[in-house]
């Protein structure tokens, strides 16, 4: 079994992760963590999610886990870096979920990325790596649409705008595309796990290629399958497209 830690295990996927790691026969939960400033720092994971206790409780500083073997991330920028650092320190494989790094940040997580496996997905979820796919394979066709949309809508409560999702599928796109600004249109409202729809439009037509979460559990299922195949994997940098690749 595979030593789990959940970093940002008290965050909308976090708990649901807690669940999944207990649920997975390859997979032993042996710690969680969040930012200094939770009211939950010292409660058990279990009770965390409602269930009974598990003898785990909830910390803030990465100095205090032992055997860990594998870190999942889905919690804010300044906690995943403490993550990242602990992680190369300690030669531990991470699958960081979270979003919203500044690129002084992600420069750091690029480097860290040498001496680690890394698997960097701002989306876990299997319709957007297919997605992402899709866009890799349909490159000619994009280059001649004449105008490119990426909409996207969230939870009122995300923080980042636009999605970090969003941002990816701007950065794949823009890699072929002739010059010219990508236009992203954002949403918050109401409690939406996220939606992302590509609009192309070309003479006479118009063609939208979208995907929609409608439970947050596909994206915790999304991290343990990515968990499990990152952790034999030698350091560098990966993502969700290079498993379902394999």
């Amino acid at each position: 079994m595979c030593n789990t830690f959940i970093s940002g295990a008290t965050g909308k996927v976090g708990r649901i992760l807690i669940e999944k790691v207990l649920e997975d026969k390859d997979l032993k939960l042996v710690g969680g963590s969040a930012s200094k400033e939770s009211n939950n720092l010292g409660k058990d994971l279990g009770a965390l999610i409602g269930k009974q206790n598990l003898n785990i409780n909830l910390v803030c500083d990465f100095v205090t886990e032992k055997n860990i073997e594998l870190i999942i991330d889905f919690s804010r920028p300044q906690h995943s870096l403490e993550a990242l650092r602990y992680a190369r320190k300690e030669n531990i494989p991470v699958v960081l979920g979270t979003t919203g790094f500044n690129e002084i940040e992600f420069n750091e997580i690029l480097k860290i990325s040498q001496d680690i496996p890394l698997l960097i997905a701002p989306n876990t979820s299997m319709g957007i790596a297919i997605l992402k796919k899709i866009i890799d394979q349909s490159k000619d066709v994009i280059k001649s649409a004449t105008s490119l949309m990426i909409y996207e809508k969230h939870h009122s409560s995300k923080k980042d705008s636009p999605s970090g999702t969003a941002l990816n599928l701007k950065d794949q796109l823009s890699e072929f595309l002739n010059g010219g600004d990508l236009e992203i249109i954002s949403h918050r409202e109401g409690s939406s796990p996220g939606e992302h729809t590509l609009k192309l439009s070309f003479e006479g037509e118009v063609l939208e290629i979208s995907h929609k979460a409608s439970d947050r559990s596909i994206f915790a299922i999304g991290a343990i399958i990515a968990g499990k195949w990152l952790k034999d994997k030698a350091p560098g940098s990966y993502n969700m497209q290079d498993i379902y690749s394999s």
